[in-house]
């Protein structure tokens, strides 16, 4: 059995025996990983004050037969406002339960944890009217990191160069765009995306995230590039967090 230290965030908790939690943490060096915070129920500041929901540390934890043990914090960033707030908790359960189904446990991904690491900065910090486009960011990057992302540059069925002028079909189920050739007399389903449309598409899941900006997108090309994105990964990677029901229920009180 052996103590090691690794950065991490916390991706949700519950409360085990009488006294300790079990704590769910997407790791730099192990991926997603279980840990027992013993005596964060009953007062432990050192625990419960820390091993709350979206926040970041640097723990040290000891490996023991079947679960991990924490025996020391050091925090880096608490995200508050992601547990104060009802609008930031929403949208920050939704990044954290993606992270949740898609990362894998004992194996680390280095993009992945930077991926979840900025974007929960990012939202902690965003004005309110911002937490829908770094969410369709997360979403977009997500879909790289995992393989599936909308083909946008070349047919879907024939593989030629699409030509992106005036509007094209964008198909979840085949995986992009169709060209204007092989969507002639057929039975696809398929969202037309403008030429704009597509241009913030592609930035969104190639740009740096430091480079993009909310307010260079409308939010009406946001709820498009948002909807396309949970159809890919529903479609091809069976990903849907039962948070975003919570989520849309905010947003619909807020509307």
């Amino acid at each position: 059995m052996a103590t090691f230290e690794t950065e991490a965030l916390v991706l949700k908790q519950f409360d085990l025996g009488e006294s300790d939690r079990l704590i769910t943490l997407y790791t730099r060096e192990k991926g997603k990983l279980k840990a027992v915070a013993r005596g964060a129920r009953k007062g432990n500041k050192s625990r419960s004050g820390l091993v709350l929901p979206f926040s970041y540390h640097d723990f040290t934890l000891y490996q023991g037969k079947s679960l991990a043990k924490i025996n020391h914090i050091e925090s880096i960033a608490m995200n508050t406002k992601l547990r104060e707030d009802l609008d930031y908790m929403a949208y920050a359960s939704v990044v954290s339960e993606y992270v949740e189904r898609a990362g894998l446990e004992d194996e680390a991904d280095q993009a992945l944890f930077s991926l979840l690491a900025v974007i929960l900065e990012k939202m902690a910090a965003a004005e309110r009217g911002e937490l829908l486009f770094y969410l369709t960011v997360f979403k977009a990057k997500l879909l790289l990191l995992l393989g599936v992302k909308p083909e946008i540059e070349n047919c879907t069925v024939c593989g030629e160069k699409v030509e992106l002028k005036g509007s094209t079909p964008l198909s979840v189920e085949e995986g992009g765009s169709i060209c204007k050739n092989c969507f002639k007399d057929s039975n696809y389903k398929y969202t037309l995306f403008s030429l704009n449309e597509m241009r913030a598409l592609y930035k969104i899941t190639f740009a740096e995230i430091s480079k993009l900006k909310p307010e260079h997108f409308s939010h009406q090309i946001l709820e498009k590039i948002n909807e396309l994105s949970e159809k890919f990964l529903i479609y091809h990677l069976d990903l849907k967090p039962k948070s975003l029901s919570f989520l849309y229920t905010i947003r619909k009180m807020n509307s």
